[in-house]
C-alpha cells in the first residue's frame, strides 16, 4: 500500500471518530430543542411539563442535565399514573422561598444555586410531606411525589 492511501484512510477514520464523538452532544440538542422553553424565577430557572407519552420520553432524556427533577405521580386504582396541576414549592435553608410555581405536567426540572432544599408540593389542596434535597453544580437531585387517588 502507498503512502497516501494510509494517510486518507486515517483522515477518514479520525473523521469518523470525530463525528461519533459529536452524537451526544448532537442528540441531547435534539432533546432540547423538542422541550417547552425554560422559564426564570428569581435565582431558578426551569421548564414544566411531560404531559403524553413522547414529551415525557423527552423530559426523561434531559433528567441528567438538570440539577433538580421533580417528579409528580398519582395513584389510580392500584396504579401510580403521571398527575399535572401541583403546586411546587421550594425554600433554602433559612426557610425563605425560592421557588413557588404550578407544575404544567408530571416533570419540572430546575436549575438553581447549589444547597440544600425542602421541596413540597399540593395537588387538590392535598399536601405531601416534604422532600429534602441537596443540590450540586455537578450533581443531580430528584424529589418524587405520589399523591394518593383522588376523592370521588
Amino acid at each position: 500500500m502507498n503512502k497516501s492511501f494510509l494517510q486518507r484512510a486515517g483522515a477518514s477514520f479520525a473523521a469518523v471518530l470525530a463525528g461519533a464523538a459529536a452524537l451526544p452532544a448532537y442528540a441531547a440538542a435534539q432533546v432540547d430543542a423538542q422541550l417547552p422553553p425554560e422559564h426564570d424565577a428569581g435565582k431558578v430557572s426551569y421548564l414544566s411539563g411531560g404531559i403524553g407519552e413522547g414529551e415525557a420520553h423527552r423530559f426523561e432524556a434531559a433528567f441528567g442535565r438538570y440539577p433538580l427533577v421533580v417528579q409528580l405521580f398519582e395513584q389510580d386504582g392500584k396504579a401510580t399514573v403521571y398527575t399535572a396541576d401541583a403546586q411546587v414549592k421550594i425554600t433554602d435553608r433559612k426557610g425563605d422561598v425560592v421557588f413557588d410555581r404550578h407544575a404544567e405536567g408530571p416533570f419540572m426540572l430546575l436549575r438553581l444555586p447549589a444547597g440544600d432544599y425542602r421541596v413540597a408540593a399540593t395537588l387538590r389542596g392535598q399536601a405531601l410531606a416534604e422532600r429534602s434535597v441537596h443540590v450540586t453544580d455537578s450533581g443531580h437531585a430528584r424529589a418524587t411525589f405520589v399523591f394518593p387517588q383522588a376523592a370521588g
